[in-house]
């Protein structure tokens, strides 16, 4: 049901885009991690107090940033990871029908004997496979420099128990030790495949939405602005949940309340790696099981791809410009 050329054609179109969106995800994750060697834990702690009040913001406790694995994480939820994902499914699904309506070049292809349901596929094929490697590019970002990096950890001082008496006495005039170690002894590069799997969902239902709307509409701008606009209020009505109490029921409407790689690495920290991957296991503060949410990310970007097959397949199209 695809086209060999044009999945060729569509390639060369995004492979720029793609090039840039995977080099700044991968040498991201690699600087990150490196930057969250160079941090001393407890000193990172001290800092984390201060902010306690603030700790409805994050996207987790802040006790589980006291961990490497927890402070490693957080690099899903950096803005240039997000904004990375957002402008590579905006721009590859709005590109479906708007896009090649606003050249003038959607009449030359169907010209041709292709039809228009592998037209679209081809486009999905190219655009899910290339959000597919740039989750993995970030992942491998991580993997290398948890691998390449090491961590500063202060040690209390070493104390010798005086037998009888059973007093401790510190050695070395009481002074704390700082121990350097390679961070893979303290990170699992494994535990965060959740939090990959669920970055992919979360860009596969913007590309979705992005093309149903590129169905739907004959220039691209409007597309990208109707999508953004969507993407904009359900940014605002997640942070308005999340300052107010009495709004907090603002998050269960948004699709980012989906979006969970922290509290899925939680899970995994916990003990168990396939408690994100359970249809069973419950999850703090959440009323569904933890796979439950990348699924629905999931089924909302099929249906969203199912409406523009539909509407792509049945309208007319304009002559162009």
């Amino acid at each position: 049901m695809i086209d060999r050329v044009l999945v060729g054609k569509y390639v060369r179109q995004s492979m720029l885009l793609w090039a840039s969106c995977a080099l700044a995800l991968f040498a991201f994750a690699w600087v990150r991690v490196w930057v969250v060697g160079m941090i001393d834990m407890g000193q990172f702690q001290s800092v984390l107090d201060l902010f306690k009040d603030f700790e409805r913001f994050a996207p987790i406790e802040f006790s589980a940033l006291a961990t490497h694995t927890g402070r490693v994480g957080m690099t899903f939820d950096e803005p240039i990871v997000i904004l990375c994902t957002v402008i590579w499914c905006v721009s590859r699904g709005s590109d479906v029908v708007s896009g090649e309506l606003g050249r003038g070049t959607l009449e030359m292809v169907l010209s041709q004997p292709i039809s228009r349901i592998r037209l679209m596929l081809s486009h999905a094929l190219v655009s899910v496979i290339g959000l597919a490697l740039l989750c993995l590019l970030l992942w491998l970002g991580i993997g290398i420099g948890v691998q390449l990096s090491t961590v500063k950890e202060t040690l209390p001082p070493q104390t010798v128990t005086i037998p009888w008496i059973e007093v401790e006495v510190p050695l070395g005039g009481g002074q704390p030790v700082v121990e350097t170690l390679p961070m893979y002894q303290r990170v699992d590069v494994g535990d965060f495949a959740a939090s990959v799997f669920n970055l992919f969902t979360f860009g596969f239902f913007l590309l979705g939405l992005a093309t149903m709307f590129s169905s739907l509409d004959r220039y691209r701008w409007r597309t990208i602005g109707a999508v953004m606009a969507i993407y904009i209020v359900q940014l605002v009505l997640l942070g308005l949940g999340k300052a107010a109490e009495p709004l907090n029921w603002l998050q269960k409407v948004t699709f980012f309340s989906c979006y969970k790689p922290q509290p899925l690495l939680a899970l995994v920290t916990d003990g168990d790696r396939w408690a994100p991957w359970s249809l069973t296991t419950s999850m703090p503060d959440a009323v569904m099981p933890p796979l439950m949410y990348p699924l629905i990310l999931l089924a909302g970007g099929a249906a969203f791809y199912a409406v523009a097959l539909w509407r792509f397949h049945t309208r007319d199209l304009p002559a162009p410009l």
